[in-house]
């Protein structure tokens, strides 16, 4: 299973806030599925902070593919 570090999801958040939403839109929620992240499972590591349990996969997918497209800093 794949680890996060404290500084991956930061560059994710901050990769976010510029081109995708504020980041007051989505911190606070999955950023997948839009459920409040106080009222579901959360994965283990630090992207507890954007993703909940349920869409762990779909996020690791995704910034793998940013991370390939250049758009985050491996």
């Amino acid at each position: 299973m794949r680890k996060f570090s404290e500084q991956e999801i930061e560059r994710y958040i901050n990769y976010s806030d510029e081109k995708v939403l504020p980041k007051e839109e989505f911190l606070g929620r999955c950023i997948a599925c839009g459920r409040f992240l106080n009222e579901v499972e959360l994965p283990e590591g630090p992207e507890r902070q954007v993703i909940c349990l349920d869409d762990r996969d779909y996020f690791v997918e995704h910034y793998d593919n940013l991370i390939d497209l250049g758009e985050i800093e491996g």
